[in-house]
């Protein structure tokens, strides 16, 4: 081989050696840059409600174990934003919390369609958030601690009184949905800061019980209460009927009509990412992968895994780009749709 050959050789496998240095050494950085941003620094985790929801009770959960899963290592703090049925803190999440990564949130999935449904008071939309996954998907039922309401008809004989957290909330939009596809008569008391504070007026009275209380809360929070009958679940409200509440009625297989099944879908359906955790828009890429990643290491972790067996919670994890999906799907409702669901919750079209 020529001195020239043996040159062009040499300088050919230089410049691979190099590029594969480089390559080594730019492949960690993103890594270690995310980990450098998180490292020492305190992430706020935000939820809508009250202490004791079950809300509260699924993040926690699961920040405390988050932490270790994500570069750095940060210490990640519960921070409560109750009002409007957790609109509120989806409204600060969408448009005011800071854009790096240090705010994550837990929303309830209902409010991701009350742009739609209201668009002059709810200014966001739900697809550009930084959907970092879901812990499980839910099904909604009506509670009732009142003695004479036992089952559906029973709903059907007088004016049930319900309580809700706000005119936006779940608990809301859930009776004044479910009543005129069912035929009860419901009347929405809106005064209260959580679901927890709406159980113990309907023990009290005050109230006769609650819509939008999903199962999920019902196992971990007040399982023992129901089977021993101190209260009853005479609805349910999916696509598909929850397997421990076999003999419950689903209100969807009761509807007839496609336009009360599409009104159902909407109204019902963003339950099926029940609890999904996100990032605020404009989050930086690699930081909300990070969080993502850490989310699902943090689900298939023993530590958690034992923690959510112990309190007899439910988790289905749920990939981001499967919420993503989801919430497109609820967001592409028809109009007309959308415009007797204003008409059904109070809402003027604009």
């Amino acid at each position: 081989m020529s001195a020239r050959a043996i040159r062009r050789v040499c300088i050919v496998t230089g410049a691979l050696a190099a590029a594969q240095i480089a390559f080594a050494v730019e492949t960690p950085a993103q890594p270690d840059a995310v980990a450098a941003f998180y490292r020492g620094r305190t992430v706020q985790a935000v939820v809508g409600y009250t202490p004791g929801s079950t809300f509260e009770l699924y993040l926690r959960m699961v920040t405390r174990h988050l932490g270790r899963h994500l570069p750095g290592n940060p210490t990640i703090v519960v921070q409560h934003m109750p009002g409007a049925g957790s609109l509120k803190a989806t409204a600060y999440l969408a448009t005011v919390a800071p854009k790096d990564g240090s705010v994550i949130g837990m929303i309830n999935p209902v409010t991701t369609i009350d742009p739609l449904i209201d668009p002059a008071n709810s200014k966001f939309d739900a697809r550009a958030f930084m959907w970092l996954g879901s812990l499980n998907s839910e099904i909604s039922t009506c509670a009732f601690w009142a003695k004479d309401i036992k089952t559906l008809a029973d709903l059907k004989r007088r004016e049930i009184v319900v309580g809700s957290t706000g005119p936006s909330s779940g608990s809301t939009v859930d009776a004044k949905v479910l009543g005129p596809l069912a035929g009860i008569n419901f009347k929405v008391v809106t005064s209260y800061p959580g679901l927890t504070e709406v159980r113990l007026a309907a023990e009290r009275g005050e109230v006769d019980g609650h819509c939008g209380l999903q199962v999920s809360a019902i196992k971990s929070v007040i399982w023992d209460d129901y089977k021993s009958g101190r209260f009853s679940v005479p609805v349910q409200m999916a696509l598909a009927k929850h397997v421990d509440l076999p003999d419950v009625p689903n209100a969807y297989d009761l509807a007839t009509k496609e336009e009360d099944r599409a009104l159902f879908r909407l109204i019902f359906g963003p339950w099926a990412y029940g609890r999904p955790l996100l990032a605020p828009p404009g989050t930086p890429p690699e930081r909300a992968a990070a969080l993502a990643a850490a989310l699902k290491a943090t689900v298939a972790d023993a530590q958690f895994e034992a923690e959510v067996a112990r309190i007899n919670i439910e988790i289905q994890p749920m990939e981001p780009e499967t919420v993503a999906k989801l919430v497109d799907e609820v967001l592409r409702t028809p109009a007309p749709v959308l415009e007797r669901a204003r008409v059904l919750l109070g809402v003027q079209s604009r």
